[in-house]
């Protein structure tokens, strides 16, 4: 009876110790192939780059879907590393004369979420995180943009789970080009961080607090102000 017993906790173990495996394995795999910028942003002697959204004033968007060339990942790091990709978000960027006062407005989709395994995926929506069914769009909206030494950074709040917070979002302006549909575009990128718990989500052993999130979007222009 004993020996049944412990071949039969033996068994629950290995299927358990599958089934973790299971939830942890995949991986989200970019799909973006980045057209070629035909434009560089110049810099000055000391490596920084020159102003260049004064050069380019009008309104520019994205919206994500095949074929285009724009990327939201994002990754938590902690005892397990939850890496992905929102699919679905759109980005307006309206450059203003002075293109301090430009607004940059991101609206996301939070059930795009995309890590590569459908059980973490369905894990990632429920109400501990993102809580996809009640609230179902994270947002970004800029107030000002500042210069940094390396680019520019968007100052305003984003809004997750119905908490809205300031927050920073460097930038990179990196050059312009053509498509391989014959379309103009500005391309940029950067990162931002900040605590999910700060906006929420709930604090659970093995996931990390802060998350990371990296962008690149080649912005077709609607039009000129």
């Amino acid at each position: 009876m004993i020996k049944k017993i412990i071949i039969g906790v033996a068994i629950a173990a290995v299927i358990g110790v599958g089934v973790v495996m299971y939830a942890l394995s995949g991986e989200y795999e970019s799909k973006l192939d980045k057209s070629d910028v035909d434009s560089e942003v110049a810099v000055d002697s000391t490596g920084n780059e020159v102003p260049s959204l004064s050069l380019i004033e009008g309104n520019y968007h994205v919206t994500s879907g095949e074929g285009i060339q724009a990327e939201l990942l994002f990754d938590a790091d902690g005892m397990k590393t939850a890496k992905g990709a929102f699919e679905k978000f759109s980005v307006d960027f309206d450059i203003t004369t002075d293109y301090h006062q430009s607004t940059l407005n991101v609206n996301i989709e939070s059930a795009s979420l995309n890590t590569g395994n459908s059980m973490r995926d369905e894990h990632l929506a429920e109400a501990d995180f993102f809580d996809v069914a009640t609230y179902p769009t994270i947002t970004f909206l800029s107030s000002i943009i500042e210069d940094t030494d390396t680019g520019y950074v968007a100052k305003g709040d984003l809004t997750l789970l119905s908490n809205t917070k300031p927050i920073d979002v460097p930038f990179k302006h990196i050059g312009s080009g053509t498509n391989s549909e014959g379309a103009a575009f500005e391309a940029f990128e950067g990162n931002f961080v900040f605590d999910r718990v700060e906006y929420g989500m709930e604090e659970i052993s093995g996931a990390g607090n802060v998350v990371t999130v990296n962008f690149y979007c080649e912005l077709g222009i609607v039009a000129a102000n």
